[in-house]
């Protein structure tokens, strides 16, 4: 069972989300490199540290432009954080970078475009019936972080396998 992502990184974790606090491009860089894969990317170059004053950022300009000891996945998703942390060192298109995901990456990728773009604070406008301005309405985030994940593979049964791809009983 992999570690969560609290244990042993909260100050970590805390120090990068009030680094990004504010930003949404940023905020969405960060939460990228939390969330993925257990927080595996929160180590590397590109987190840096002061020891004096305490504090974590991500340099994104410390991304590696060589996969060193990262998977394809974890490369992609690294090069997509950057990307939305500062934009003007983008160095792959966003169409080569998710192609390569899989269905978790991508979910959180998606999560963390809707976040830099804001739609979790986007609103819309209210008209009555006679065409009056009645106000706004919060809208929901076009897509929400995923939460939860847990796989439970050693309890997986040919029953729970469709056409080659494991889910768990129950659900989709």
């Amino acid at each position: 069972m992999s570690t969560p992502i609290s244990e042993g990184r909260g100050d970590l974790v805390q120090d990068l989300r009030e680094w990004a606090r504010g930003l949404y491009a940023l905020e969405a860089a960060v939460e990228l490199l939390i969330r993925f894969n257990h927080g595996r990317l929160l180590h590397g170059s590109w987190i840096e540290h002061d020891h004096e004053a305490a504090h974590h950022w991500f340099s994104a300009d410390m991304v590696p432009t060589d996969g060193g000891q990262l998977s394809g996945g974890e490369r992609r998703v690294l090069d997509i954080a950057a990307s939305l942390a500062e934009p003007s060192l983008a160095k792959v298109g966003l169409g080569d970078l998710v192609t390569g995901l899989d269905h978790d990456a991508l979910d959180l990728v998606l999560a963390a475009i809707a976040h830099a773009g804001g739609s979790h604070e986007h609103s819309r406008p209210v008209f009555g019936l006679d065409g009056t301005y009645a106000g706004t309405r919060e809208l929901p985030a076009l897509h929400d972080w995923p939460t939860g994940r847990i796989e439970h593979v050693n309890h997986m049964t040919t029953e729970n396998t469709t056409h080659g791809n494991t889910t768990e009983k129950g659900t989709k």
